[in-house]
Parts: structure tokens; C-alpha cells; sequence
């Protein structure tokens, strides 16, 4: 981040500063006709709501300028619910010790997160369907009895994974760990989101296997979060590679291939 910073010559400070020209935003519309400005905006008090330094407005104008930088940056993708919350990591992550924010250093940052993932945050989400699919296969292969018994209820397993995938896993796990699973993203490629996905499903089978209805899955989901089996964070990794050394990314590939194959049929 700091290299494409000191590289690419103030771009993003253009970027933000062509956001802010009226005639700019107003071309600036997602399919449904809407001002994509608008719809940053609205998700602003979303993000992170029970977080003090969400309620600042100096880091909502960061947030919004970023989103909006990159919108323009990557148009083909645009704005994606989910991208708020991966940017406002980043500006945690990334803030100086004296509250200092680093907003370009965060953009070029979200660029190269984008870049790592399939294509995940463009409109029509094809290729995050499809890794949802591949997950449920790989999830059967690796613990067919915890599928068995999220299947009985008959809800598909992306009505709860998708969140993983585009927010990064960012509101499920906690934040240490999330960015440990970033690091290893940026070293490993986006296998690891699988590895870890996967191992959610090994790490909680016992509690999979109590539930007795659609709504305690639900329930389950929902608050993964705050079971306290993921706060620390190098012993969770360590368990994710030991656990899932087997999962190759030749298997994964292929998986995809034969996945997007029957979704173009």
C-alpha cells in the first residue's frame, strides 16, 4: 500500500477530489438507477454501529471517500454492501498510534484485497455463487455428518456464507483474527477463505448437530461471533492449516470449474 502510494502521484486524492464534483456524482448511478453516493452514504451509520469512532465524523468522511474513490477506480465493480465494512477495518487497522488516519494507504490496500478475491463484489455476484457452492461441496466432503444436519433443514448454505465471503469474514470472527486471515490471504491467495470457512464447520460440529430447527441454525450463525473460539488468533490458524492441510487448490479449481459449468447450463 505504501509503495502504490508513493507511485501512482496523488491519484487517489484526484479520485476523491473528482468525487466531489456534483457533475461527477451524478453520472456516478448503480443498475437500479441510484446515485451511488447516496447508497454510501446510507450505509455509513451501518458500519460498525456500536463502534465509538464510527459515530466520528472525520473517519465517515474517510469511509465515504474511499468507497467512493474506488468506485470510480474500478468501475466495472462499483459499490458493494460488504466493501463498508472491509474498508472500515482497514482504517482500524491501519490508524497511528496518536488517531491518525491513513485513508490512502486503506484504498490502495481494499485495491489489492479486490484484486486477490474472484469477483466477488460486482453486480451480478456469479463468481461468489459459485465459491458458496463450491464451500457446501467442501464442506460435505470434509464433515458429510455437520452437512447432513444443516441440510436436513432444507435452507442452502449460502442463506449463511455469504457474509463470510464478502465482508472477509469481517463481524464473524474477530478483529485480531480477521486480519491474521488477511495476512495469509495476501500470501496464500483466496484458498485461505475456504480453509477457514471450512474449519468453522469442523470447529462447531458438536453445537451443528444439537440444533433441531431452521431458526436455531439461523440463531447459530448469527452469533458465531461471540462464542469466544476464534479470540486467539494464532492458536485459530494454527488449528485452520493443521485441520485443513489436505485441501488442495487443484480441487478447488476444479470445483469451480465443474460449478460454474452447471450454473451456465
Amino acid at each position: 500500500a505504501v509503495v502504490s502510494t508513493q507511485s501512482t502521484g496523488g491519484l487517489y486524492r484526484e479520485l476523491t477530489a473528482r468525487c466531489a464534483d456534483e457533475d461527477t456524482n451524478s453520472k456516478m448511478k448503480d443498475t437500479s438507477g441510484e446515485s451511488v453516493l447516496a447508497v454510501i452514504k446510507r450505509d455509513l451509520s451501518r458500519t460498525f454501529p456500536e463502534n465509538p469512532s464510527f459515530k466520528e465524523p472525520v473517519m465517515l468522511n474517510n469511509l465515504q471517500d474511499i468507497l467512493a474513490a474506488f468506485c470510480l477506480y474500478r468501475p466495472e465493480i462499483g459499490y458493494c454492501q460488504g466493501l463498508n465494512f472491509i474498508v472500515g477495518a482497514l482504517l482500524i487497522a491501519t490508524q497511528r498510534k496518536d488517531g491518525e488516519l491513513l485513508p490512502e494507504e486503506c484504498f490502495w490496500l481494499l485495491v489489492a484485497l479486490v484484486d486477490i478475491l474472484p469477483d466477488y463484489h460486482s453486480n451480478k455476484m456469479t463468481c461468489l455463487n459459485n465459491d458458496c457452492l463450491v464451500l457446501n461441496d467442501l464442506v460435505r466432503k470434509t464433515v458429510p455428518q455437520t452437512h447432513s444436519v444443516v441440510s436436513l433443514f432444507g435452507l442452502p448454505l449460502q442463506m449463511f456464507v455469504t457474509k463470510w465471503f464478502v465482508c472477509l469474514f469481517v463481524d464473524v470472527l474477530p478483529f485480531h483474527t480477521v486480519l491474521h486471515v488477511w495476512d495469509t490471504l495476501f500470501y496464500e491467495g483466496n484458498k485461505i477463505l475456504f480453509r477457514v470457512a471450512v474449519y468453522q464447520f469442523i470447529l462447531h460440529k458438536k453445537e451443528l448437530k444439537k440444533l433441531n430447527d431452521p431458526s436455531g441454525l439461523a440463531m447459530f450463525f448469527r452469533d458465531l461471533f461471540w462464542d469466544g473460539k476464534a479470540w486467539d488468533n494464532f492458536e485459530y490458524m494454527k488449528k485452520v492449516f493443521k485441520k485443513t492441510r489436505r485441501m488442495k487448490r487443484k480441487y478447488i479449481e476444479q470445483k469451480r470449474m465443474t460449478r460454474a459449468t452447471e450454473t451456465e447450463v
